[in-house]
């Protein structure tokens, strides 16, 4: 017995009510920075990201450390 492929999702199949809106608005509207976003926010943010890089490629440094000193022994 052969089963028909069922077809594809269209993207139109639910409904659109007022708090689907909202959300969908809220989560994808345009612009990056919302109103409530404060410039010492974002330089938070950044200072973070700057930390996060430091420790990753101190991470990357003792691992090529690490592997040096087991390839001597």
């Amino acid at each position: 017995m052969v089963q028909k492929k069922k077809s594809k999702w269209d993207g139109k199949s639910r409904v659109s009510t007022n708090l689907y809106r909202k959300n969908f608005e809220e989560i994808f509207k345009k612009g990056v920075v919302n109103t409530e976003t404060t410039l010492g926010d974002l330089t938070e943010v950044l200072k973070e990201q700057d930390e996060l890089k430091e420790s990753y490629k101190q991470s990357l440094q003792n691992k090529k450390e690490r592997e040096d000193n087991e390839s001597k022994s």
